[in-house]
C-alpha cells in the first residue's frame, strides 16, 4: 500500500486569527473494540476496564486501502458489526489558556464523539442510537474531515478521555473509517509573528539550554519571562536578535538560560512579541532527568527531508515516547539554502521542534548552506575551531559525539575526536553521531571507506558502543564489529570490551524517499519503511527499540553492561606529538607514558594496509623518535605505537 500524507496548516477561524496547539495529531494511536458487541453508554466514561480493547494508529477501518490499522468486521462480509468504538485519553496542561477547540473527524459512515462522558457532536447518526442502529450514507466515504468548534469549557485542564462510536449505513457496507485531530485556540493575544521555537544547548541538556525562534523583521528586542510556577518567579530577560534566513527575511531570537536548570521539572515560560506588542501564550518545556541520573531514554531519527507529511507523523510519534532529548543523524531539509524548506520543517515537526532538544550532525543536504545551519540552531562549540558542525555533549556516565562527515578528512576534527574519546575514557556509554554510514546495504555503500583507519579505528579503539548514522533511507543494524579483531567477520557481542564489537544503526526514516536494501553478511536488521529509533539507558544496559511510521515495533535490541567497571574503561590512553603535521619528509614524535620496554611503531595508510613497521625500545617515560617519510604519497597515515597492551596513535599527513 502507498502511503500519501498531507499535511495542513489551519490558522483562520470566524475571519479571527488565532494561536493554535494541536493536542492530537491525526494518525494518532486509539484504544479500538472491534467485537460487535452492546456497550450501553458506560462504555464513554472516563475511567473504565479496556482489558479487551486492542490498539492502533489512525486511520482505523476496512474495506477502501487507506487505513493504518485494520479492524474487525466479524466473520459475515453481509452482515458485518454495526458499530465499532473508539477511546484515547490525553492531558491538557492548562485548559484555560484555551478560546475554543477545533475538532476534525473522519467518518463512514455515521458518528458520535463524547468528551469525558458527554456528546459534543454528532453526525449522520440519529440521537440516542443503539449498537444496531444504522447510520445516513457519508457521501464522501470517510475521504475528508468533518470540523466543528467545541466551546472553551469541553475540557478540563489534566486527563481528558475522548469516546468516538462509528455506525455502518447498511450490514454488508464496505468499509468504515475513522481519524481525529484536536486543535486547541489560545485565549492570549497571538503572536503572529514569532514562530519555529528549537531548544538547543552550549553544553548539556541542564546546563546551557537555549530557547530560539523566528521573528519579523521588524523586531527589535523580544523579551522572555520563565520560572517553575505559573508566576515566572525567574524573571523576566531581553532578548537580542541575529539574522535570519536573510536579513530581508526575518530575525532570529535565542535565549540561554542560566546556571544549571532543575532536573524533571515544567520550566513555565512566555515570549514578548516587539511586533505585536503582547506576551504569548503561556508555554511549557520539561527539563530532561539530572546529569548525574544513570537512567534515562533518547530518540534518534534522520533525513526527514523531502516529505514534511512524514516528517510530521514521525516527529509527532517521537515526542509522544517523551525523550529526554533527541539525536538527529542529518539531512534535515532537501536544500540547505531553501528557507521555505526550512519553513515547512519546523511548522510539520513543531511538536517534537517545540519539546524537545535536538542534538543535530549536518548532512549532505543541509551543506548546501552550512552558515543556515549553524545559525538556526544553537549547538556546542567546544573545540578549537569553535564550530557547530562537530561537538560532544556529556551526560551522566554517557558521552554524546556529534561528528561531520562531510569533511571526514579534517585533520583537526579527527584529532579532536581522538582527544574526546581519550578524555571520556571512563565513561560507561560513547555514542557517536553523523550521517555518512560505514557500514550500508544502501546505494551509498564505500563512501566512508577511506576513514576506516583514522575514524572507525578509533571507534574500535575506543570502546564506542553505538554509531548513529542516516544517508540511506531506510532502517539497518549491523552485527557487532570490531575491526581490531575481524575486518570481514563479525565479534560475538556488543560492548567496549576489547573484544567487543560497535552497533552501528542507520536510522534514515523520517521522509527522504525510501530506499531498497542489499545484502550483506554483516547486516542483522534491516526494513525499508519510515521510521525512528527510541533508546532506554540504564545501569546496566543501553536498548534500542525501532518504530515505524505505524508505531508498530520492527527491531529491538540491547548493548548490556552488568559490571560498570569493564577492562577498558580501566585502561588510559597517552596522546602522541607529530611535528610538523602536515610533513613534507622527516617528521618527530614525541609520546609520553609510564610503559616501558620493547614497542612497535607502525604506519598504516587511510584504507588501513600496513606501510612500514619498526621494534624500538622505550627505555624511559619520555620518548622520541624521528622518521623520513620521503617514501610516502601524499595522504593521511595513522601513526601508532604499541608497547605491551598499550596502544596509541594519532593523525598524520604527508604533504
Amino acid at each position: 500500500m502507498k502511503k500519501i500524507y498531507l499535511t495542513f496548516l489551519c490558522v483562520f477561524t470566524h475571519g479571527l486569527l488565532l494561536a493554535q496547539t494541536t493536542l492530537i495529531n491525526a494518525g494518532s494511536s486509539w484504544k479500538y473494540l472491534d467485537n460487535g458487541s452492546n456497550q450501553g453508554t458506560a462504555w464513554r466514561a472516563t475511567t473504565i476496564n479496556e482489558t479487551n480493547w486492542k490498539q492502533g494508529n489512525a486511520q482505523l477501518g476496512y474495506g477502501d486501502g487507506d487505513e493504518a490499522t485494520v479492524v474487525s468486521y466479524g466473520s459475515s462480509s453481509s452482515k458485518k458489526y454495526i458499530t465499532t468504538y473508539f477511546r484515547k485519553t490525553f492531558s491538557i496542561v492548562d485548559a484555560s489558556l484555551f478560546l475554543n477547540y477545533t475538532l476534525k473527524v473522519k467518518r463512514d459512515d455515521g458518528v458520535a464523539v463524547y468528551v469525558n462522558g458527554t456528546e459534543v457532536y454528532r453526525n449522520n447518526l440519529a440521537a440516542n442510537a443503539t449498537y444496531t442502529t444504522l447510520a445516513s450514507l457519508a457521501s464522501d466515504d470517510g475521504g475528508t474531515f468533518q470540523t466543528t468548534t467545541l466551546s472553551a469549557n469541553t475540557f478540563i485542564t489534566g486527563n481528558n478521555t475522548i469516546a468516538v462510536e462509528i455506525h455502518q449505513n447498511a450490514a454488508n457496507s464496505s468499509d468504515i473509517s475513522f481519524d481525529l485531530e484536536l486543535i486547541g485556540n489560545t485565549t492570549s493575544a497571538p503572536s503572529v509573528t514569532q514562530k519555529h521555537i528549537r531548544w538547543g544547548t552550549t553544553k548539556n541538556p541542564l546546563e546551557g539550554l537555549t530557547i530560539s525562534w523566528t521573528n519579523s523583521t521588524t523586531a527589535t528586542t523580544d523579551q522572555i519571562k520563565w520560572g517553575y510556577t505559573t508566576a515566572y518567579e525567574q524573571g523576566t530577560s531581553n532578548v537580542a536578535s541575529r539574522s535570519g534566513y536573510s536579513s530581508s527575511t526575518n530575525k532570529f531570537f535565542s535565549f540561554t538560560f542560566p546556571g544549571t536548570l532543575n532536573a524533571n521539572s515544567i520550566v513555565y515560560y512566555s515570549l514578548y512579541d516587539s511586533v505585536s506588542g503582547v506576551w504569548s501564550a503561556q508555554k511549557t518545556y520539561t527539563t530532561s532527568p539530572a546529569l548525574s541520573n544513570d537512567t534515562f531514554t533518547f530518540a534518534a531519527v534522520g533525513d526527514s527531508r523531502t516529505n514534511v507529511g512524514v516528517w510530521n507523523t514521525i516527529s509527532t510519534l517521537t515526542n509522544t515516547r517523551n525523550p529526554a532529548f533527541v539525536v538527529f543523524n542529518g539531512d534535515i531539509v532537501d536544500t540547505g539554502s531553501s528557507a521555505s524548506q526550512w519553513n515547512a520543517w519546523f511548522d510539520n515537526g513543531s511538536n517534537l521542534i517545540g519539546n524537545k532538544l535536538i542534538l543535530h550532525a549536518q548532512g549532505n543536504h543541509d551543506v548546501a548552506s552550512a552558515s543556515y545551519y549553524q545559525n538556526i540552531f544553537d549547538l556546542p562549540k567546544n573545540n578549537t575551531p569553535q564550530t557547530e558542525l562537530y561537538y560532544s555533549v556529556d551526560y551522566g556516565e554517557a558521552i554524546f559525539i556529534c561528528l561531520n562527515s562531510e569533511s571526514p578528512s579534517d585533520t583537526a576534527q579527527y584529532n579532536w575526536l581522538v582527544s574526546t574519546l581519550a578524555a571520556n575514557n571512563s565513561k560507561k556509554w560513547k555514542i557517536i553521531s553523523f550521517h555518512r554510514p560505514f557500514y550500508t546495504v544502501g546505494p551509498h555503500a564505500g563512501e566512508m571507506d577511506a576513514y576506516w583507519n583514522t575514524w572507525f579505528k578509533a571507534f574500535d579503539d575506543y570502546g564506542v558502543d553505538l554509531i548513529l548514522t542516516g544517508h540511506d533511507h531506510l532502517y539497518e543494524r549491523f552485527k557487532p564489529i570490531n575491526r581490531n579483531v575481524s575486518t570481514t567477520a563479525p565479534v560475538a557481542n556488543y560492548g567496549s570490551l576489547p573484544t567487543e564489537g560497535r552497533c552501528q544503526v542507520v536510522c534514515g526514516g523520517a521522509g527522504a524517499p525510501l530506499y531498497s536494501a542489499g545484502s550483506s553478511s554483516l547486516l542483522q536488521a534491516f526494513k525499508s519503511d519510515y521510521h525512528y529509533v527510541m533508546f532506554d539507558v540504564t545501569a546496566t544496559s543501553m536498548c534500542g527499540t525501532v518504530y515505524d511510521d505505524s508505531n508498530v515495533a520492527i527491531d529491538n535490541f540491547c548493548i548490556n553492561k552488568p559490571n560498570q567497571l569493564s577492562q577498558r574503561q580501566k585502561q588510559t590512553f597517552y596522546p602522541i606529538k607529530v611535528y610538523p603535521n602536515p610533513v613534507k619528509e622527516t617528521f618527530k614524535v614525541e609520546y609520553s607514558s609510564p610503559n616501558t620496554g620493547e614497542g612497535t611503531i607502525a604506519i598504516y595508510d587511510i584504507k588501513g594496509r600496513l606501510i612500514m613497521t619498526e621494534k624500538v625500545n622505550k627505555l624511559n617515560t619520555d620518548f622520541t623518535y624521528e622518521y623520513n617519510a620521503s617514501s610516502l604519497k601524499s595522504g593521511v597515515y595513522a601513526f601508532e605505537i604499541q608497547i605491551g597492551n598499550q596502544k596509541d596513535s594519532s593523525i598524520l599527513v604527508r604533504e
